[in-house]
């Protein structure tokens, strides 16, 4: 599972930068940004909050990364 493959995915289809990914998201930018950069592990809440950004179901947000 590459979650920054998968953020960078969805980023690039939705045409979002970061910031709007995370306000759509409703998270600090700063943590989506951690988690972009893998230096922190998202959980199972801030997956399902960025897999519904992306408008898609977290398994569909994780195959993207694959």
């Amino acid at each position: 599972m590459d979650i920054k493959r998968s953020i960078e995915h969805f980023m690039y289809e939705l045409r979002l930068n970061q910031n709007q990914l995370a306000i759509k998201a409703g998270m600090d930018v700063s943590t989506l940004s951690l988690i972009r950069n893998q230096r922190r592990s998202p959980n199972l809440d801030s997956l399902n909050k960025i897999a519904t950004a992306c408008e898609v179901k977290v398994s569909e947000f994780i195959a993207a990364g694959e």
